[in-house]
């Protein structure tokens, strides 16, 4: 097992597509780390039905599928939990916080950039 780091979006019916960042791959990816990229329900990698699959009463399914990503990459022996990161931004970064909170077992270190994580008050800011 290696270092990982996971990464996770899906909202807004915005696709996570393949692709190379040169700066993930000469600081990470070189020194045999793993990078996972996951298309959860939300994101729109598979068409409007997947987005709708996680909106309002069944955002769960995000949460859930970001949670089934991260236990199978350590079931598959990529890595283990103390190994696994994850990271996401605003829509992501609510995805990360609350993945935390749900399943803290799963991982071992957090990055959460710019989330919203208070949706109860977030008409209020």
């Amino acid at each position: 097992p290696v270092p990982a780091l996971l990464y996770g979006y899906g909202g807004f019916e915005v696709p996570l597509l393949p692709g190379y960042a040169g700066i993930r791959g000469k600081l990470w990816l070189d020194k045999g780390n793993a990078y996972i990229q996951a298309n959860i329900r939300g994101g729109g990698e598979f068409g409007p039905a997947w987005h709708q699959a996680a909106l309002k009463g069944k955002r769960q399914n995000a949460f859930d599928d970001f949670a089934a990503v991260a236990e199978d990459v350590v079931k598959r022996g990529i890595t283990t939990a103390a190994q696994l990161g994850i990271q996401g931004g605003s829509n992501g970064g609510l995805l990360t916080g609350t993945s935390l909170t749900q399943r803290p077992e799963l991982f071992g270190a957090v990055i959460i950039d710019v989330p919203l994580l208070d949706m109860l008050r977030y008409t209020e800011l």
